[in-house]
């Protein structure tokens, strides 16, 4: 009686990287990026999240990238590149935090995620390639060095530890904060602010204001108000937002990152629900 044979062994799982930037896709930037990522990782899976960051928008890029980071599986790599100060003696960083590694600059891009998914653990590159440009940095630095960890190489052979990654001046609110801030400003023109749910379940909200406009308690979906009427809900984030039904808040209520954010508690005793 033949002996029944063995299913194969599965292929390994073919590992992902990521890539952010304020590139845009008009120009050959992207493309040249993708082609060092293959030539170091042939087997890797690219994803991109976004290469429409506003220039230089280091903060706008801190958002996202730590939006990205809570989305994907253990083990993969963010190769992120917002750089305004590309050439300069700004270091270059991989930065190991929620399973997965971020290669970026020490610019604070890393920020966002640093504070909300609980730090981690920061390296210099000290990897140099042969040849460089001082314009571009994320071809010739940062996607070798995702490339090489993609496939296997280990962080501590091309980076050194460090204790001081740049940190922007932002921070999720805390419990018992009444004012928060605009952090970030999407495709639809809602506002993300740093308030999370946390701290509108620590204290029951009567009312929240933004540039003098009272928005009323909070909303569960944009379709809780009428068409043209601003909002205030938690967004997929899990952060307090301000919308407008059917229009952009941002342009509507004349919303900008780093506008603040009031939030009016409920007397104490008070019956309203």
């Amino acid at each position: 009686m033949p002996r029944p044979r063995r299913a194969p062994a599965p292929d390994p799982p073919r590992p992902i990287i990521t890539l952010m930037s304020d590139f845009g896709t008009r120009d050959s930037y992207v493309a040249v990026m993708k082609a060092v990522l293959l030539r170091h990782c042939p087997a890797a899976r690219l994803i991109d999240v976004t290469h429409s960051i506003a220039p230089q928008d280091v903060l706008g890029g801190s958002i996202t990238l730590e939006r990205a980071i809570d989305g994907f599986p253990p083990g993969t790599i963010h190769l992120a590149v917002v750089d305004p100060g590309v050439g300069t003696k700004r270091r270059l960083l991989v930065v190991r935090i929620n399973d997965q590694l971020v290669v970026c600059p020490d610019n604070g891009l890393i920020t966002w995620a640093w504070r909300r998914l609980g730090g981690g653990k920061a390296y210099e590159l000290t990897w140099k390639p042969k040849q460089s440009s001082a314009t571009f940095h994320g071809r010739d630095f940062l996607a070798p060095a995702a490339g090489m960890l993609a496939c296997g190489v280990n962080v501590k052979s091309i980076s050194r530890p460090i204790e001081d990654p740049v940190l922007l001046d932002v921070a999720p609110a805390k419990p018992g904060q009444a004012v928060g801030a605009i952090i970030h400003i999407d495709h639809f023109g809602n506002a993300t602010t740093n308030v999370g749910e946390d701290v509108l379940k620590a204290v029951k909200i009567k009312s929240i204001r933004v540039r003098g406009r009272k928005l009323g308690a909070l909303r569960r979906t944009y379709w809780d108000a009428a068409p043209g009427e601003p909002i205030a809900l938690i967004g997929s984030a899990g952060l307090l937002e301000i919308a407008v039904r059917d229009g952009s808040a941002a342009k509507e209520l004349h919303l900008q990152v780093g506008d603040e954010v009031r939030l009016k508690p409920k007397p104490p005793n008070s019956r309203l629900n």
